[in-house]
């Protein structure tokens, strides 16, 4: 017996998923469906500092034209070393989905990893099919130096779901299935705590109203260093001094302004 999905309006979406659920009749299995794709906003953070992952998912181009939108998901999230890293799981989002609390879940967390985490796109028209759609976004702190690599696996742990994907053909018929995860993997490097930099300035009055100025600060290894200013200190952009990176711990500037702040900007190489 094989289940079709006989529409694609959303209004038919809830029932025929609840039907899908229920049963464990064979769809139309083959070549996944879906590519599963994932990133981080920034892949190095300090520990104590935050980035964000996101996942992504995109009906495969072959199958575009014949099919409705990406019809249901149900994923795994894995982390690799939860004492470098840390998935903030209750603070997950998955924005683009209908969040449906009869048929969604933010999933179950399992040591560093969550599981069991699903969702549909009754509401969202042309889902995964010409541009991706995002399935989920979790912040990640940092815990300690090291790496950590997030992964994104076929869903586990939820009885009654057997299904990764399941894709909505474009006027009905048996519904596609399947997810290729070979791209959705994101490495985090977690550095040390962040450096903590104090400078110091002293100044020289010069002759024709120039000001002499040796700006100081110590080194956070590894790190790129530049010194800025702005002449007021709201209201104003900071300006990088010329010749950076100043990595060498200390700049000396000549200039004839009344007044002028200065920073240094810590940034990785």
């Amino acid at each position: 017996m094989k289940t079709r999905i006989a529409s694609s309006r959303p209004r038919c979406f809830l029932n025929l998923l609840l039907l899908i659920v229920a049963m464990v009749a064979p769809l139309r299995l083959g070549a996944q469906v879906v590519t599963v794709t994932m990133s981080l906003d920034t892949n190095r953070i300090a520990a104590g500092a935050s980035t964000t992952l996101r996942v992504y998912a995109q009906i495969v181009p072959a199958l575009r034209p014949s099919t409705d939108r990406i019809f249901s998901w149900y994923v795994d999230l894995l982390n690799s070393n939860g004492t470098v890293a840390r998935g903030v799981y209750e603070s997950l989002q998955k924005t683009a989905s209908d969040n449906d609390p009869r048929i969604s879940s933010a999933g179950t967390s399992q040591e560093a990893n969550r599981r069991g985490i699903y969702d549909t796109f009754m509401n969202l028209p042309d889902a995964g099919r010409q541009t991706r759609v995002l399935l989920l976004a979790v912040p990640v702190t940092g815990l300690a130096a090291g790496r950590s690599t997030f992964r994104v696996q076929a869903g586990t742990g939820v009885a009654g779901l057997g299904h990764d994907f399941i894709v909505a053909p474009a006027g009905g018929g048996d519904a596609l299935l399947g997810g290729d995860y070979s791209l959705a993997s994101a490495e985090l490097e977690v550095l040390e705590e962040a450096c903590r930099v104090q400078a110091t300035l002293a100044y020289t009055p010069l002759p024709g109203g120039q000001n002499r100025l040796v700006i100081s600060y110590p080194l956070c290894p590894g790190q790129n260093h530049f010194v800025e200013f702005r002449n007021r200190l709201a209201l104003e952009t900071w300006q990088t001094l010329p010749n950076g990176p100043h990595n060498s711990g200390s700049l000396i500037e000549t200039n004839s302004v009344a007044q002028r702040f200065y920073r240094v900007r810590i940034t990785p190489p």
